[in-house]
């Protein structure tokens, strides 16, 4: 069902539907793999929720690529730590984060630094220059399930990060055991508002929505009064939160 809505961003107004979106990410991974990226590289994402974040990490699931989206709450040193530990080939990052990309740029050297706005750097990459280039949409070689789709990092509170292999196996049948055991249905509509480079939010209810064939409502961030808007707007079903996230929405005035 290609046609059925896939993806509502509310900070940009656009509707994509599941074939809109396929094609979106399959320009993302054509240009990665344009730029010399090799089945088994990684990349890494700094970026709050957005399209072009989704298109990244989806572009993994086509091209062999591994996407290692980036917590945007961790300091200059830290990401860089986690950069080297990936081994990181580019890193494509939203313009909100500009700062934090210069000082990681300071202590870590990449082959490509690609930017979803204005380059923090005059050297960088426009992420709207490279999915314009010509690149072949051809049949591509299957992915092994067994072969990484991602590397998510933990949270460091005891330590050093580290990053937790999900193959694409692992990606594909959570998502399906998700939708099943939830009951998630294609008719089902869902605010995510929870940061996809969370677990939270890539795994718990973003791909589960998809593999049910559901509606997701992306969110920049959480803000309460958005939220409760958006539900009312969209005719949202379900959503997923964390208990302070239930307690805060149940303060708001628009309760």
């Amino acid at each position: 069902t290609p046609g059925r809505s896939a993806l509502v961003a509310l900070a940009t107004g656009e509707r994509l539907s599941y074939g809109e979106l396929d094609r979106r990410a399959r320009t993302c991974g054509s240009a990665l793999l344009g730029l010399g990226l090799a089945p088994g590289d990684r990349f890494g994402v700094l970026s709050h929720n957005r399209v072009e974040l989704l298109e990244a990490i989806l572009a993994a699931g086509s091209t062999g690529l591994v996407a290692v989206p980036l917590n945007t709450r961790l300091t200059a040193r830290e990401l860089s730590g986690i950069a080297a530990d990936a081994g990181l080939s580019a890193l494509l990052y939203d313009g909100a984060l500009a700062e934090r990309v210069a000082g990681l740029r300071a202590t870590t050297s990449l082959p490509y630094w690609i930017a979803f706005d204005l380059p923090a750097c005059p050297g960088d990459l426009r992420y709207a220059d490279i999915v314009s280039r010509p690149a072949p949409h051809g049949p591509r070689p299957p992915v092994s399930p067994e072969r990484p789709f991602c590397l998510l990092y933990t949270s460091g509170t005891t330590g050093k990060p580290k990053g937790v292999v999900l193959p694409h196996r692992m990606i594909a049948w959570n998502a399906v055991n998700t939708a099943l055991s939830w009951g998630l249905r294609e008719d089902d509509v869902t605010p995510v508002f929870t940061p996809v480079y969370h677990a939270g939010g890539l795994s718990a209810f973003l791909l589960p929505t998809f593999a049910a064939g559901g509606t997701v409502v992306l969110h920049a961030g959480f803000e309460t009064a958005e939220v409760w808007r958006t539900i009312e707007r969209e005719r949202c079903t379900v959503a997923l939160g964390v208990p302070t996230i239930w307690k805060l929405l149940a303060e708001a005035p628009e309760f």
